[in-house]
């Protein structure tokens, strides 16, 4: 479906140009008014985020990356990458009480989770994030040829020696016969998805898909409590990628036209014209506890499915309290041992209750590593957990 408020952006054109801050009397206007409410104009320095937050949410830490403050930006000074507001939202749909039990289970199957990781702490930090994508209309004419490949049966028969005679057995074969083709192509394609962040494609690998059936137009209340992630990559740079997925596409009506299995080695000359360039905001949802070191590890959420991805690592501080109660658990089972032992002088009897006490110190003993070594294996596997909803 084609977008008629989008932004039509031909191939050689650049970023629509920001508009520059106007005075008029004692008002001054910013790029950000577009956007339709008040809004914060925030960086990280550790991912170079550039971000637009409700003005009374808080700077700290940078919901994208968890890592330091957000710093303040000057909108008549700092420009980012790309500043016009979106035509479409796609809303959160993930249900409060699918949230919760992600998360509940995320911090649950860890038995020596940082004092940080508790369900409380992570559901009180959920913070709406949303993140930017293209969706872009193009109408095609392009030269195409490629082989296409069609499915054939092949029978043939097999002799077996079974119970004192031979028998024939139908073997039946599929194989596939390629034939070359080529056309011409006229089309025209809408809502192809092309990245408007650098980490687009690690996102969707993380967290899946997001099903673009129930976007609406923008709404300024949609920023009310969320923040907006804004576009790192303007549609002039991220045209390949939206090249791409369009060949993608008319291959698959190339093949679909030439009623085959397969096709391969699909090559065209195109000519794009009418492009139509639409930003779709994505929903998510970012919370955060700290390690040992106080390090902060960042937990995602899809805005949809609920589906979590975050980093669940082990305490070493737990680690080492469980081995000193597991270790002087095996010291007291070893002294009554030794008491058992002296009073096996006295009374015959007790010196096999020492013996099997000294055996179970010992085993005790042992397994006081265990929780060192578990806690050092997650951390070491970085203990990276993916939850599907």
């Amino acid at each position: 479906m084609s977008h008629g408020s989008g932004i039509a952006i031909p191939i050689s054109d650049s970023q629509l140009p920001i508009s520059e801050t106007v005075m008029l009397d004692t008002i001054t206007t910013t790029w950000t008014d577009a956007w339709g409410q008040a809004l914060t104009l925030a960086g990280c320095c550790r991912c170079n985020g550039v971000f637009l937050l409700p003005t009374e949410r808080s700077l700290t830490p940078c919901p994208y990356c968890g890592q330091d403050s957000l710093e303040v930006m000057d909108t008549a000074v700092d420009r980012p990458v790309y500043t016009q507001p979106p035509e479409l939202t796609l809303p959160f749909t993930a249900s409060q009480p699918v949230l919760h039990a992600q998360i509940t289970q995320f911090v649950q199957k860890n038995w020596l989770a940082p004092a940080d990781l508790t369900p409380a702490n992570l559901i009180g930090r959920l913070q709406p994030l949303y993140l930017p994508l293209w969706l872009v209309d193009a109408a095609v004419q392009a030269q195409w040829q490629a082989d296409v490949g069609y499915n054939y049966q092949v029978v043939s028969h097999r002799e077996q020696f079974q119970n004192g005679q031979w028998r024939t057995q139908e073997v039946r074969e599929t194989r596939v016969r390629w034939e070359p083709r080529l056309g011409t192509l006229r089309r025209r394609y809408d809502n192809q998805m092309a990245p408007a962040l650098e980490e687009q494609q690690q996102l969707e690998q993380m967290l899946g898909a997001y099903q673009l059936q129930g976007k609406r137009p923008y709404h300024p209340h949609d920023l009310r409590q969320a923040a907006a992630h804004l576009p790192n990559r303007p549609p002039a740079d991220a045209w390949p990628e939206a090249r791409e997925g369009l060949k993608t596409a008319a291959m698959e009506e190339c093949r679909q036209a030439a009623a085959a299995d397969y096709i391969r080695e699909f090559r065209w000359a195109a000519d794009f014209r009418d492009q139509n360039w639409t930003q779709l905001l994505l929903p998510l949802y970012t919370t955060f506890y700290q390690d040992d070191d106080n390090q902060v590890r960042l937990v995602y959420l899809h805005g949809q499915t609920g589906r979590l991805h975050g980093q669940r690592r082990a305490s070493m501080q737990k680690a080492r309290r469980w081995a000193m109660m597991i270790g002087g658990t095996a010291v007291v089972i070893f002294v009554l041992s030794l008491l058992l032992a002296v009073g096996g002088y006295l009374q015959k009897a007790l010196l096999p209750w020492a013996a099997a006490a000294l055996v179970m110190a010992l085993l005790v003993g042992v397994t006081a590593v265990l929780p060192l070594l578990i806690a050092w294996r997650v951390n070491r596997e970085s203990g990276v957990v993916s939850l599907a909803s």
